[in-house]
C-alpha cells in the first residue's frame, strides 16, 4: 500500500501551521494530509482530483480517514452554494483519501472543507488519553495492548494483563490522572523505519502494524513521559485531555482485560 510519508510537510511538530492544499501538493495523486500538519485545523481549501460513484479525492484534506482505533472525521464540503455532508471516508492503496458526498463533482472544482470540530476535538482528547493509559499500563502493570477503540464520549482499551485485579483500578486511574495533570507537551516527528525497528519501546500493539510510509514512521511523543508510533490526531498537551475516569473493567479471557475510560467535559 502506497501512502504519503507521515513527515511530508509535518514540520516535526503538531504546532506546525498548515497551508492551503491548492498551494502545495495538488499535482501529487496522493492526498496531502493536512491533519498531520495541524490537527487543530478546522477548515481548508482544496481542488477535486477525482470523482466517481459519489466519492471524490482532493488535492489535500484535513479529514482524518480513520485508523489505529480512531474513527474517521465528520464534516462537510462546500462548493458554491452547495453543502455536501461527508458521510464516509476511506484510503485506497495509492494513498488517496476518498470522501463520500453522494454526488459527483468536476475535476478541478475548488471546494472548502469544514471539520465537525467538537467531534474531532473529543477524539483528540480521547486519543491522547489512550496514549497515557497504555504507557501507565506498560510501566506499572506490564500490560501489552491487544485492542483499542477510541470514541468521543468513551474509549475502550484491551491489554494482555494476566495478574491485574479490581484492587488495582484506583491506582491505575490515579497514575493516569497524575500524568495528565503535569500538562506535558505532545509533539510528533518522523524517524526511519530501520531506526524504528531498533527501538522496541516504540511498539505497543501485538497485532497492528506500525504506520510506515515511504520508509518513515511517525512518532508521537508526550514530553518526558512516552513516545510511540501513531498516525492519528492529538491535543497539544496532556492538560487538554482533562480528568479521566476508569468507568468499567472486564475480564475478557484468561489474560485479556478490557478497560472503559471516559473524560470530564473540557474546561
Amino acid at each position: 500500500m502506497r501512502t504519503r510519508s507521515p513527515c511530508a510537510g509535518a514540520g516535526g511538530s503538531l504546532y506546525f501551521g498548515a497551508i492551503s492544499a491548492t498551494q502545495d501538493e495538488a499535482i501529487d495523486p496522493m492526498t496531502a494530509r493536512l491533519y498531520l500538519r495541524d490537527s487543530y485545523r478546522r477548515e481548508f481549501d482544496a481542488e477535486v482530483v477525482e470523482s466517481e460513484g459519489g466519492w471524490c479525492t482532493l488535492s489535500g484534506t484535513a479529514f482524518f480517514p480513520g485508523g489505529g482505533g480512531q474513527p474517521p472525521d465528520r464534516g462537510h464540503l462546500f462548493l458554491g452554494g452547495r453543502v455536501m455532508p461527508v458521510t464516509a471516508l476511506r484510503e485506497d492503496g495509492a494513498g488517496r483519501i476518498w470522501h463520500r458526498i453522494d454526488r459527483d463533482l468536476t475535476v478541478g472544482d475548488a471546494v472548502q472543507g469544514v471539520i465537525d470540530w467538537p467531534f474531532r476535538y473529543a477524539l483528540m482528547r480521547h486519543h491522547g488519553l489512550m496514549h497515557v493509559v497504555n504507557t501507565v499500563a506498560d510501566r506499572q502493570f506490564g500490560g501489552v495492548i491487544t485492542g483499542v477503540q477510541i470514541g468521543p464520549d468513551r474509549s475502550r482499551i484491551d491489554f494482555r494483563l494476566g495478574d491485574f485485579s479490581r484492587a488495582g483500578v484506583v491506582d491505575f486511574e490515579r497514575h493516569v490522572n497524575d500524568a495528565i495533570d503535569r500538562d506535558l507537551r505532545i509533539t510528533s516527528a518522523c524517524i526511519s523505519e530501520s531506526e524504528y525497528r531498533q527501538r522496541p519501546e516504540l511498539i505497543r500493539t501485538l497485532n497492528v502494524q506500525p504506520p510506515v510510509a515511504e520508509g518513515q514512521v511517525r512518532i508521537v511523543e508526550i514530553e518526558g513521559f512516552d513516545a510511540q508510533a501513531c498516525g492519528g490526531t492529538h491535543v497539544h498537551a496532556t492538560g487538554e485531555i482533562g480528568r479521566a475516569r476508569l468507568d468499567r473493567f472486564d475480564n475478557k479471557g484468561k489474560d485479556n482485560k478490557r478497560f472503559y475510560w471516559d473524560l470530564a467535559p473540557p474546561a
